[in-house]
C-alpha cells in the first residue's frame, strides 16, 4: 500500500512587532503576506464549495467515448476524494502472473514516462494529497484526497499513471525484499492469516480462491515481464470507473477527465450499467462455494484462532443482504477492551464477559465478486474453551432462525442505520461506499433508501432469511493455533440444525 500525505501548515519566522504610542501592535509585512495567502486559499475553496442546494448530495453518472465511466457525488466539502477501480484483483491473474496485484500496490505510483519517483512524490506533496493503492481478490482501486480546487492536478497524476506508467527490473527487485519482509510480519497477525485463508478454502479450485499474497518462492522468482503483461491486459480505460465525492460537479469532472485522458463525452445521461467489456470480464469467472475446513495446529501459539463461515447472498439480492447485515449486528462483536461489563446486549458478549468464554469474537459479512459472499464469525479462545464457544455460537445462530425478538432486531437496525449515516461525514468513507455499490450492485443505492429498507425489517424477515442461509447449511472452517479441543467438522455441521424447535 502506498500512502503519501502532506499536511498544510503555517511556518512563521521571527516577526518584528512595531508598537505605537497607544500600545497597539501593527502586523509586519511577512505576517500580512501570510494572511493574504490564507485568504487566497479561502477564496479558492469557496469557489468550489457552493453547490446549488438542489444538487447537494446528488449522485450522477456518465460514460466517456473511451469506455471510462464517471460517477460523481456533489456535496459540501472542502476536500474531495477521487479515485478509480478496475476488475483487476488477484482472481484475474494468470498462473504465470501470480503476485502481480501485490507488486502493483507498491509500484503503481513509482515511475512514468514523464516523471520519475522523486518528481511524482514532489507533485503529491505540492498538492497536499494523500494517495493510496489497494489490491484485493476481485478489485484493484487507487484514490486520493485533496483540496477541491487542486483536483485537476490529481486527475492529471492518475492519467499519467494509467497512460504512461512504466515498470523496470530495478524497482521490482527492490520491492521483492519489501514484500517478503511484509509477509514475514503478517505471520504475527493471526486474524489476517485466518481471514485470508477463509475464501481460499471456501472457493478452492476457482478464481476467487486465489489470494493476493502468493507463496514466498513465487515472489522470489517473480518476473517483471509478467507484471507488465498483467498491467497492459487489465489496466485499460475501458475497464475503469472513476468516482468523485466532494464539491466537484459532474460537468466539471467531465471537463477535467477529457483534458487529461484526451477523450470526449459520449453520453451525458445518467447511467450506472456495467460496461459490456467489464461485464464479460467478470461474468466469465466461476464462484463456487465449497464446504470444507483447514486446520493448522500449532501448539506454540497460546490461543486458538477460528473462523466459521456460511455462503451468503450476493450484493444484488438486496433484501436478503440487508437482513443478514442486521443479523450480523444481532450476534455482534466483543473483546475484553469493550465497556458495558455485564450489560452487553448480545447474549454471546454477555456470556463471554461472565465466563471467560473467549478473548474476542467478531461477526463478519464479506462480499466476494458480484455473486457471492461469506457470513460468519471469527473468535479467539483458550484451547479448553473452543468447544464451549462453538456451542454458544450455534445457539446464537439457531436463535436467529427460531426465536429472535423484535427488540433485538430493533437494536441491530439502529446500529446499522447509525453506521450508514456516519459514512456520510467522511469523503474517503463515501468513496468506498460508492465503490462497493457500483462495483457489486451495478448502481449506487442512496443511503436514505438503504435506511428505509432497514426500517422495514421485522423479526419474521430475519427468521426467514436466516433459515435460508444459516439453518442446515454446510460451513467453511479455518482454524489456527492450539485447536486440539475444537470440535470435528461433522459436529460443527450438525450444530446448524435442531431436531425440534
Amino acid at each position: 500500500m502506498i500512502a503519501v500525505s502532506r499536511h498544510l501548515c503555517w511556518i512563521s519566522g521571527n516577526i518584528k512587532h512595531k508598537y505605537i504610542e497607544r500600545g497597539l501592535a501593527s502586523v509586519s509585512s511577512k505576517r500580512h503576506k501570510m494572511f493574504e495567502e490564507y485568504k487566497g486559499i479561502s477564496r479558492k475553496l469557496s469557489k468550489h464549495e457552493n453547490p446549488s442546494p438542489n444538487l447537494n448530495g446528488i449522485t450522477e453518472s456518465c460514460y466517456m467515448n473511451n469506455g471510462m465511466r464517471l460517477v460523481c457525488e456533489r456535496r459540501d466539502s472542502f476536500a474531495t476524494t477521487i479515485g478509480c477501480f478496475l476488475p483487476a484483483g488477484s482472481m484475474y491473474e494468470m498462473p504465470e502472473e501470480r503476485g502481480s496485484v501485490l507488486f502493483l500496490e507498491h509500484l503503481l505510483f513509482r515511475k512514468t514516462k514523464c516523471n520519475n519517483q522523486e518528481q511524482i512524490e514532489n507533485l503529491i506533496e505540492d498538492i497536499g494529497a494523500k494517495v493510496v493503492a489497494i489490491g484485493m481478490r476481485d478489485i484493484f482501486l487507487f484514490y486520493g484526497t485533496v483540496f477541491s480546487y487542486k483536483i485537476d492536478k490529481l486527475v492529471q497524476l492518475f492519467a499519467d499513471i494509467i497512460l504512461n506508467g512504466i515498470i523496470c527490473d530495478k524497482d521490482v527487485a527492490q520491492e521483492k525484499c519489501v514484500i517478503l519482509h511484509e509477509l514475514s510480519q503478517m505471520e504475527t497477525d493471526r486474524e489476517r492469516i485466518v481471514m485470508d485463508y477463509l475464501p481460499s478454502i471456501a472457493y478452492q479450485s476457482t478464481a476467487l480462491g486465489t489470494s493476493v499474497y502468493p507463496e514466498s518462492n513465487t515472489i522470489k522468482k517473480f518476473s517483471t515481464d509478467n507484471l507488465i503483461q498483467f498491467r497492459n491486459r487489465l489496466f485499460q480505460t475501458c475497464y475503469m470507473t472513476m468516482i468523485s465525492t466532494g464539491s466537484i460537479c459532474l460537468k466539471e469532472l467531465q471537463r477535467i477527465v477529457c483534458k487529461h485522458f484526451k477523450c470526449n463525452v459520449e453520453d451525458y445521461k445518467a447511467s450506472f450499467g456495467i460496461p459490456s467489456k467489464m461485464r464479460s470480464c467478470t461474468e466469465s469467472l466461476e464462484y463456487r462455494f465449497s464446504a470444507a475446513e483447514l486446520r493448522l495446529r500449532d501448539d506454540d501459539n497460546e490461543f486458538g484462532y477460528v473462523a466459521i463461515g456460511l455462503e451468503g447472498p450476493s450484493y444484488k439480492q438486496r433484501e436478503d443482504h440487508i437482513a443478514l447485515t442486521v443479523a450480523k449486528h444481532i450476534v455482534g462483536s466483543w473483546d475484553r477492551s469493550y465497556g458495558g461489563a455485564n450489560h452487553n446486549a448480545p447474549f454471546l458478549a454477555h456470556n463471554s464477559f461472565n465466563t471467560s468464554l473467549c478473548y474476542m469474537y467478531k461477526s463478519f459479512f464479506h462480499n466476494w465478486g458480484q455473486t457471492t459472499s461469506i457470513w460468519g464469525c471469527y473468535f479467539v479462545c483458550d484451547k479448553l474453551e473452543l468447544e464451549n464457544m462453538v456451542d454458544g455460537l450455534h445457539k446464537e445462530w439457531m436463535k436467529l432462525c427460531t426465536v429472535i425478538t423484535e427488540k433485538e432486531v430493533s437494536r441491530a437496525i439502529n446500529q446499522c442505520v447509525t453506521k450508514a449515516l456516519i459514512v456520510k461525514d467522511n469523503s474517503a468513507n463515501r468513496f468506498f461506499d460508492i465503490v462497493e455499490n457500483v462495483f457489486r450492485y451495478g448502481c449506487y443505492e442512496p443511503i436514505e433508501q438503504r435506511v428505509r429498507q432497514y426500517e422495514k425489517l421485522t423479526a419474521d424477515k430475519i427468521r426467514e432469511v436466516s433459515n435460508k442461509y444459516i439453518y442446515d447449511r454446510d460451513p467453511v472452517v479455518v482454524a489456527l493455533g492450539r485447536i486440539e479441543n475444537l470440535p470435528d467438522y461433522p459436529l460443527i455441521r450438525n450444530g446448524l440444525y435442531l431436531l425440534r424447535y
